[in-house]
């Protein structure tokens, strides 16, 4: 009995110690349940909100004739190229679980893929950092207002968010262990990411030989995960792109619209400041009115020998002219990380109408939450990263890779959202070390965090005060008057 007696404090203790443990989890799954009652108001109150936008549209249209036994096609008989796949057979896989073609279940479904995005960004936070900063981060992107909006939009932002948060995930994995499961699981990752958006079929030629100097092991070993990464890349990827190149006559990986937007952020009637701006153009200053003048026969080409076309005239185009093209090259990169503009220019369109009260909250809430995200991890990037550098190294990477793609073809702001995980995370750590008290240490410190800062300010002072004044203008006339 006395024995029973002295052991009840240890036994308490250990009880005390463990729920300790618990509690960032218990503290994780509030967040997320929190997440997801903002999400169902959000849904709830968008839920006459139709396809306002064009790819919107198109994802919609394809999907359908998935669902209706046509194959990945425009109409019956129209098979295409033109859109990466994965995404409109999620619409699909979606609507055949449910029994209905409603737009709302896809938007819950899609609530659902993003809070368990945040639980991927938790479990990556553990795997570099520690719990704390790991729950800030979840916390920051679980309520990042964007991501918020972005689940009511058929868009392929939440499903490629997702998929490369589990691609760095896979890749963390296999830095700490080697295991060639990781490997594969990580390739098979990176496949379905650029089944979803094209932009990421290049990236195994970086990552596959970034594992083989940065695995831990002999040679032989190394090599075998290059390989095995390479490998489940290739299992997903190339069914697709076999049907393609059948389809296309021509060699086509994921989607025919890679050099089209290389084309329309390269050639003589680009806009300056909004490269994206030629889809709307038509005529004499169409992407298309060269290729009409030089081939009397286009009518006869498919989508892949039109691509080509865009793709050689549009390098061609960025070759005869270097100057215009670093000038524009400056002003893409400016755009990608520019302020976030996509809902905002919704409601001062009208084509969301939500209550005037939540358009200027959130307003608000989209401009500062992304400036103050960016501003912090610029200073956790330098000055708080992970001690495993190889999964620094890979970050800076993956980052550099995705927006400098977009760089040379048009960087709206929209494309940088899906790093928003990994920014949040460094932002996350930045806040809990309070990496602003280190740039005391001297010039050498201060000086990568301090101009990235002077960068990202000058982008948007740019932004606000000269290239979209007008627009900012009558947006605030809309707002707050």
């Amino acid at each position: 009995m006395r024995l029973h007696t002295d052991l009840e404090p240890q036994r308490l203790s250990s009880h005390i110690a463990a729920s300790h443990k618990q509690s960032p989890h218990r503290l994780l799954y509030v967040i997320i349940a929190l997440g997801l009652v903002v999400r169902l108001v959000v849904l709830y109150m968008s839920k006459d909100t139709g396809l306002m936008i064009v790819d919107e549209q198109h994802y919609h249209t394809l999907a359908l004739n998935l669902l209706h036994g046509h194959g990945f096609a425009w109409e019956p008989g129209a098979p295409t190229s033109i859109r990466p796949p994965l995404y409109p057979f999620f619409l699909r896989l979606v609507w055949t679980v449910s029994g209905t073609e409603s737009l709302g279940v896809i938007r819950m479904a899609q609530i659902l893929l993003n809070l368990l995005n945040v639980f991927l960004g938790y479990r990556l936070g553990l795997l570099l950092f520690n719990r704390r900063i790991a729950v800030v981060a979840a916390a920051g992107f679980c309520f990042y207002p964007s991501f918020i909006g972005f689940n009511v939009f058929l868009l392929t932002e939440i499903l490629f968010t997702l998929l490369l948060t589990l691609v760095a995930l896979g890749y963390v994995v296999l830095l700490k262990t080697g295991r060639l499961s990781a490997a594969g699981i990580t390739g098979i990752a990176l496949g379905l990411a650029a089944l979803t958006r094209s932009i990421l079929w290049p990236f195994p030629l970086i990552l596959c030989p970034l594992a083989f100097f940065s695995v831990r092991g002999r040679p032989w070993v190394r090599l075998q995960v290059a390989l095995c990464l390479f490998l489940g890349y290739a299992l997903v990827v190339t069914p697709w792109a076999l049907r393609n190149t059948r389809l296309q006559g021509v060699f086509t990986v994921i989607d025919t619209m890679g050099g089209l937007t290389l084309r329309m952020g390269n050639y003589e009637h680009t806009p300056l400041n909004r490269a994206w701006d030629p889809v709307t153009l038509h005529g004499e200053t169409s992407i298309f009115q060269q290729l009409h003048q030089e081939h009397s026969e286009v009518s006869s080409w498919t989508e892949g020998r039109k691509e080509k076309w865009a793709l050689r005239t549009a390098l061609a185009y960025m070759l005869a002219h270097p100057l215009v093209t670093l000038q524009r090259v400056v002003i893409k990169f400016a755009n990608f990380w520019g302020l976030e503009r996509v809902i905002i220019a919704g409601w001062q369109q009208g084509l969301y109408q939500p209550p005037h009260w939540m358009a200027v909250l959130g307003t608000l809430a989209i401009t500062f939450s992304y400036i103050l995200v960016m501003l912090c991890a610029s200073l956790g990037l330098s000055l708080a990263f992970p001690g495993e550098r190889r999964a620094h190294i890979f970050f800076l990477l993956l980052m550099a890779f995705i927006c400098g793609i977009h760089t040379a073809t048009f960087g709206h702001e929209r494309y940088h959202l899906p790093l928003m995980p990994f920014l949040c995370l460094y932002a996350a750590a930045a806040v809990v070390h309070r990496s602003w008290l280190r740039l005391q240490e001297g010039w050498h410190t201060a000086v990568p965090s301090v101009a990235a800062c002077v960068v990202l300010l000058a982008i948007w002072g740019r932004e606000i005060f000269i290239v979209e004044a007008e627009r900012i203008q009558a947006l605030l006339r809309v707002l707050f008057i």
